[in-house]
């Protein structure tokens, strides 16, 4: 798009990837990191030339740093065999769930495969997985401020901030 001003970047990839989400239906598991590089490139192709391709160069967000390079197939590849074996959370109540839910978001986001877009494209595989659970899914009910604050914590492990936040996002039961 040769947009150099980072705040024209910014509203320009929010329209562009807003059009994308309302493209992407929902899809069944099997879910893996191929699965997750396609909804980054779908959502992000329009953006970035390398949109859904893992990162090559080690990343970090203030003192937090990323997975390094050589380990983001691995270590996303043990978090997506680990969910399968979790049944994809079918049949699991909400509080079972919420929990579940967090955690490996908790989780997957330190693997943080991309250089830019981790968070959309992970919200999005996750509003699949819960849909797959069974549950309704908005993020309306929490702020930025909360949301940054939770994955701040679970890099640590502390999930709490995870919970709540998926205890706020994570709705009833879809009905039949």
């Amino acid at each position: 798009m040769n947009i150099e001003d980072d705040q024209e970047l910014a509203e320009a990839e929010q329209k562009l990837t807003s059009i994308a989400v309302s493209e992407i239906g929902f899809s069944p598991p099997p879910y893996d990191l191929p699965y997750l590089q396609s909804l980054h490139r779908h959502l992000f192709n329009e953006v970035f030339s390398w949109a859904g391709e893992i990162r090559t160069i080690d990343i970090s967000k203030g003192a937090t740093r990323f997975c390094r390079t050589d380990r983001i197939v691995p270590e996303a590849t043990k978090i997506f065999e680990s969910m399968a074996q979790a049944g994809w959370f079918e049949g699991m109540i909400r509080s079972d769930l919420i929990r579940a839910i967090a955690e490996y978001y908790g989780d997957l986001n330190m693997v943080h495969p991309f250089r830019e877009g981790n968070g959309r494209a992970q919200r999005l595989l996750f509003e699949h997985l819960v849909v797959n659970a069974g549950y309704q899914i908005g993020w309306a009910p929490i702020t930025e401020e909360e949301w940054l604050q939770a994955n701040i914590d679970g890099v640590d492990c502390n999930y709490a901030g995870l919970i709540q936040a998926f205890e706020k996002c994570i709705g009833e039961p879809i009905s039949e």
